[in-house]
């Protein structure tokens, strides 16, 4: 197995950079933690006040950044993982380990949901519209409900502005993909009137390896919004507005493109369109400190082709409940799918000053997902039984499914000033979700077996028209789930944290009754599967007096109830709820700058260091999980003021992570990956009267090193990109 990361000289990075944020402030854009403020505790904070670890990106780091998508804006933020399913385009994150489906991704606090999927809710937005990314990790199931078990990615829109009329024009060139993107925005605030318009397009050609261009990884995305709102006095806003996104998407594995085998995925449209009203009323007496409403529309609609075929040689098969042996088979499985989800929620929240040194928040939310869905699956399977014989078996099988989920919560959540610099927070949030299939109708169109013997075809049986079984049925889960975190502040610029939280997923609607194609198998649903849980423990610690900024943090997880998909034959699997996860770590994101004559300079490192051992429930426990144990970026940053009208920044950074190992009990979809190093460089000019004009070239990977995030994809060589703004 081989390593391709230097230790010794990543290990010499680290010691040096132990005691030296985030890598997503530049340096001469470094605040204190004081100065950031977040809502991961569904209410604004100072980032030293919140009892959890989280990551903030802001527009200006988007603004500083060359990523086509926000999968690609997180790839360094400690204790993420990305997972791409061999798309450039559709980068989901992991967060400490839990996989897309246990990572709740939210914009403007509102879900995307995802009920028919096998890799969980995508991130459908442009990266330009964003006005601030809270990443929390670990479970925040009491503050946002289920799917929140690994964390929460909440994407903060832009919306108003300061001035009357403000906004932005840019363009920019990935080399990875030898791709474009464009897009301008105006926003401003006219007399309490705030106001957005946006749009961007990005069309980007497939993904350029150090093997060389990589095909059907192509893809492309459309972004327009609007938004409007009014201040009709310092205590009440009502607001509203429109978010579209279109993207079109290609998908392949470099593994299953090979002696014979073809594997790809072509999503020509995923469309998100979302409709949203608030209201919000603020110091309305001594004690109700705050009310806000949200109401929200949200279509996500889906066109899917999945294309599959696979090749081997001598093995057996079951056929009308008799093992057969075979010299070879060829099988081809083309799937189609269109699927609709029609989302439709509100939340009502209140906050209330009980008194001088308690603060709660109180409310309700509802989430209601309507699926449809129909697709049309093409089996061509044909099998040598002997040189004289084969057979061939022909099935097209429509399909249709519609399903809803009913998803509503009661929360409460207490923030308590104690003696002695103590702020206690603890919380709850009790969840009822109903699962219901009303629809799931399998009909074979054509199901045909010929058997070929010699020059002679004989029919062995014509199935067409059988409906196959599909179990409709409805669920009903209920649970609460708590937390508890502890922050002392009582020395100056130190906040010492420590928490205790739950987490919480019902199981969607292709786990529960659907199922899905998996390679040239199928994965059926389970109606009986129960809802996955986990504790979360966490102590860490945020110090900020100024030049210096560090974050660290250690955790421990213990999951249970993993929904798992067992083998029922050698074809066919079932989710199940017969695992759990045990997963633990630490993260540390720290950085120091060095005020000179000749500039500002800003060593940094963001580390995690994680480890994740699954059990089957069958007996099979192993740590390779797929989990690298080490990820780091570290680098140098450098900014000077050129002239009154020019300020340079540079930046000259590696990227590390350890070796990839999976292993299952099967052995089948075992593999290894070998760590790497990238290193890099961007550099940045502000220019102009007001330093309006952005330029920023970079050059990533520049030893066009060959890596991966996991089996399906290479990822980009050596390349440059290229992006050029101007604010207004």
């Amino acid at each position: 197995m081989k390593k391709t990361m230097t230790w010794a000289g990543f290990s010499a990075v680290i010691l040096a950079c132990a005691l030296l944020p985030p890598p997503f402030a530049l340096a001469e854009d470094a605040v204190k933690a004081g100065d950031v403020y977040v809502t991961a505790t569904r209410v604004e904070k100072e980032l030293q006040q919140v009892p959890m670890s989280v990551t903030v990106m802001t527009a200006e780091d988007v603004r500083k950044s060359g990523a086509r998508t926000v999968g690609e804006l997180l790839e360094d933020v400690p204790g993420v993982q990305i997972q791409n399913d061999g798309s450039q385009g559709l980068k989901r994150v992991s967060i400490r380990g839990e996989n897309a489906f246990r990572t709740l991704v939210l914009i403007d606090g509102q879900k995307i949901s995802e009920q028919k999927s096998m890799s969980g809710s995508p991130m459908l937005i442009d990266a330009s519209r964003i006005e601030r990314i809270e990443v929390i990790k670990g479970p925040a199931s009491v503050f946002y409900g289920s799917d929140a078990i690994g964390g929460v990615v909440n994407i903060i829109t832009k919306k108003g502005g300061e001035k009357p009329v403000e906004g932005e024009i840019w363009t920019g060139f990935s080399g990875a993909s030898r791709g474009f993107s464009e897009g301008m925005a105006v926003r401003g605030d006219i007399d309490g009137l705030k106001y957005s318009l946006s749009g961007s397009h990005s069309d980007q050609g497939n993904v350029h390896t150090p093997d060389g261009e990589l095909p059907n990884t192509s893809f492309r995305q459309t972004d327009a919004a609007a938004f409007l709102s009014y201040d009709f006095s310092e205590h009440f806003t009502l607001g509203g507005g429109f978010d579209y996104y279109k993207g079109a998407f290609n998908s392949t594995s470099i593994n299953n493109n090979s002696d014979g085998n073809r594997f790809f995925v072509n999503v020509p449209k995923w469309s998100r369109s979302k409709y949203y009203m608030f209201a919000e009323g603020k110091d309305i007496s001594e004690y109700f400190a705050r009310v806000r409403f949200d109401i929200y529309y949200q279509k996500n609609e889906k066109d899917m082709r999945n294309y599959v075929r696979q090749m081997a040689g001598a093995g057996s098969t079951i056929m009308n409940g008799v093992p057969m042996q075979y010299l070879s088979a060829d099988v081809v499985m083309d799937n189609y799918a269109h699927n609709i989800i029609r989302s439709k929620g509100f939340s009502l929240q209140t906050d209330w000053q009980l008194g001088a040194n308690n603060y709660l928040i109180a409310g309700y939310e509802l989430n209601y997902d309507r699926l449809n869905s129909d697709g049309r699956t093409y089996l061509d399977n044909n099998i040598v039984m002997n040189p004289a014989m084969s057979i061939a078996i022909n099935k097209v099988t429509d399909k249709f499914y519609e399903g809803s989920q009913l998803n509503q919560s009661l929360f409460a959540s207490m923030e308590s000033q104690l003696p002695w610099d103590i702020a206690l927070t603890y919380g709850v949030r009790w969840t009822h979700v109903r699962t219901e299939l009303t629809r799931g109708d399998e009909i074979a169109d054509t199901y045909t077996g010929t058997m070929h013997m010699g020059p002679v075809s004989k029919p062995m049986f014509d199935n067409s028209g059988q409906k196959e079984p599909c179990v409709l049925g409805d669920d009903t889960n209920s649970r609460p789930v708590f937390n508890v975190g502890l922050v002392w502040t009582g020395i100056e610029d130190l906040a010492v944290r420590a928490s205790w939280a739950q987490g919480f997923r019902v199981p969607n609607l292709t786990e529960k009754y659907i199922g899905a194609a998996m390679g040239g198998g199928i994965i059926k649903g389970n109606p009986d599967l129960d809802p996955e849980t986990s504790n979360n423990f966490e102590i860490g610690a945020r110090y900020n007096p100024g030049s210096l900024s560090l974050d660290a943090a250690v955790f421990y997880s213990i999951a249970d109830d993993y929904i798992a998909s067992l083998p029922i034959n050698s074809t066919d699997y079932r989710y199940s709820n017969v695992a759990n996860a045990k997963t633990f770590g630490s993260e540390l994101t720290a950085s120091y700058r060095f005020a000179t004559a000749y500039g500002d300079f800003t060593p940094y490192a963001a580390l995690t260091w994680m480890r994740r051992q699954y059990d089957d429930g069958q007996g099979w426990k192993t740590y390779d999980t797929a989990t690298p144990e080490w990820v780091g970026r570290y680098g140098i940053r450098y900014a000077k003021a050129l002239a009154e009208d020019l300020d340079f920044r540079a930046d000259i950074y590696g990227r590390s992570q350890s070796e990839t190992v999976y292993r299952s009990a099967s052995g089948a979809d075992d593999y290894d990956l070998g760590g790497f190093t990238t290193a890099n460089i961007a550099l940045g000019f502000d220019f102009g009267p007001e330093k309006q004009f952005s330029l920023l070239a970079e050059v990533l990977n520049l030893f066009d090193k060959r890596y991966q995030y996991n089996s399906a994809i290479l990822e980009p060589g050596l390349h440059a990109n290229v992006k050029l703004s101007y604010r207004f």
